[in-house]
């Protein structure tokens, strides 16, 4: 099982000592796999009752701690489908895929996950999964634009291809559906922008509002994405396809990203419900 401290953690030398204290675990320890603002893994744990007791120690002293079975980053029930389309009409939204359009409530949107993919077997996430893990791992990279063009001409031309991508995930189902800014039709939506990423934003940051949820951008700083990078190279990657209604729509994955979207989509999902209890508790009471 997998114990994570959720985005609204806000940091502070009380609330680091006060997780050791918890935990067991060092501070700085801490300080270094849980960062303000973003998913962090705390511990990784094969009791699943040893990891409750955890959760619920954190949860009792305030932090916002879920727990995700680790299974979820290769889970077979939580395919990627490519998302065709999208229009908005007020509170509801129109997925169109493949074969077929599906019209749901904006409140169906559970999280978002805004991440560059990467595919392709020289692709920098496959080759990095052979070293090993360390602290410097969990540091935050925030590669300027001018960076990321010199790191994808360094390599072997054709072997891997980056693009940014953006998952929706959803609370009642657990299928994804992905946005492929390199096809996606950015001006059906009147968004117009210097390039498919700065558009994929902009979606992203105008479906956050209208339903009221988190963009996730923690795919190269949360130590979650150290678990999912191993997870990838452990395991075979899920085939990241389409629903059978939609079995001949291929979406490209990759092998680090995908995990981490599974396992943060899971969480923030866990941790809305769990939200929605106590607030349903405190109405009552």
């Amino acid at each position: 099982m997998l114990v994570l401290l959720g985005p609204s953690f806000a940091g502070g030398d009380d609330a680091y000592q006060r997780l050791a204290k918890v935990t067991g675990m060092l501070a700085y320890d801490l300080r270094t796999r849980l960062k303000p603002g973003i998913w962090g893994l705390i511990k990784m744990l094969a009791d699943a009752v040893e990891a409750e007791r955890l959760a619920t120690a954190l949860q009792a002293e305030g932090f916002p701690a879920v727990m995700v079975p680790r299974e979820v980053a290769l889970d077979p029930a939580r395919p990627i489908v490519g998302l065709q389309g999208l229009e908005i009409q007020g509170q509801m939204l129109t997925l169109q895929l493949r074969e077929r359009a599906m019209l749901i409530p904006v409140a169906a949107l559970s999280s978002i996950v805004r991440a560059e993919a990467q595919v392709g077997k020289h692709s920098p996430l496959r080759a990095s999964t052979s070293s090993a893990t360390s602290s410097s791992t969990f540091r935050a990279v925030v590669p300027s634009s001018a960076d990321l063009q010199v790191f994808r001409e360094s390599g072997p031309p054709g072997n891997f291809e980056a693009f940014a991508a953006a998952d929706l995930h959803f609370h009642s189902v657990t299928w994804i559906a992905r946005i492929d800014a390199r096809s996606f039709d950015f001006m059906a939506l009147g968004i117009g922008a210097a390039s498919p990423a700065a558009a994929l934003d902009t979606l992203a940051d105008r479906l956050a509002l209208l339903a009221k949820v988190r963009v996730d951008r923690a795919a190269r700083a949360s130590s979650v994405a150290s678990f999912a990078q191993q997870a990838g190279a452990r395991g075979t990657s899920v085939p990241p396809t389409a629903l059978p209604a939609q079995r001949g729509r291929e979406v490209a994955g990759d092998d680090r990203l995908d995990p981490y979207s599974r396992i943060i989509g899971e969480a923030d999902r866990i941790l809305a419900q769990a939200l929605a209890l106590a607030a349903g508790a405190a109405a009552r009471a």
